[in-house]
């Protein structure tokens, strides 16, 4: 599946999550980043709220930068997160928490040239959705 593998490997050698779980977190994740708009628009949100230098970090061949929940929080506003705390099964805090550790890693893998190649993003959520449909 290779993208979707890299994604799951790169996050359980972070986080030491099981699997399973890091699915879950990541098609919740995807569904509510299709329901902001998709990629795009979420990282428009990320450059509009201060953090367009770290979302750069992401996308480019370097290290990724890190951002804490208090930055996503700022970036993206409470009643959006509560959208997300809610197919988590979390709060606020804890949303951005799961954003702060798994969209660098996300992101970076959706960008492997520099930019954002939307037919990953496009395979990416066929890849989840099949698995979660099985």
């Amino acid at each position: 599946m290779g993208l979707l593998d890299d994604l799951v490997g790169s996050l359980r050698n972070n986080n030491g999550s099981g699997q399973g779980n890091q699915l879950q977190q990541l098609m919740a994740i995807w569904n509510w980043v299709q329901e902001q708009g998709g990629v795009e628009v979420l990282l428009q949100k990320f450059q509009q709220g201060g953090l367009g230098q770290v979302l750069n970090t992401w996308i480019g061949s370097g290290n990724n930068q890190p951002v804490n929940s208090g930055e996503i929080q700022n970036a993206l506003g409470q009643d959006q997160l509560q959208s997300l705390a809610d197919k988590l099964g979390t709060d606020v805090n804890g949303a951005s928490g799961t954003l702060a550790a798994l969209l660098p890693q996300v992101i970076d893998k959706l960008s492997p040239q520099g930019h954002i190649d939307t037919s990953s993003t496009q395979d990416l959520g066929a890849m989840v959705d099949g698995l979660f449909k099985r």
